[in-house]
């Protein structure tokens, strides 16, 4: 019954994922055929891209699956 109890994830610990995932991050999207380009990007959509030794390029995800 202990083992159990452990692995089970209490509401507050749910909810407090789902806050974490909703933040906005302080990056902005790069792609030229964003529709909020103005806006912090949340870290539930935040997409990293880059070249290896360049600056990395964040993006939403769906700005990043268009382009």
């Amino acid at each position: 019954m202990a083992k159990n109890a452990k692995k089970a994830k209490t509401s507050t610990q749910v909810a407090d994922a789902a806050a974490l995932q909703n933040r906005p991050t302080k990056h902005f999207c790069k792609s030229p055929k964003c529709p909020t380009p103005g806006e912090r990007i949340l870290l539930k959509d935040l997409q990293p891209a880059g070249e290896p030794r360049k600056p990395m390029s964040m993006f939403h995800k769906n700005c990043y699956r268009a382009l």
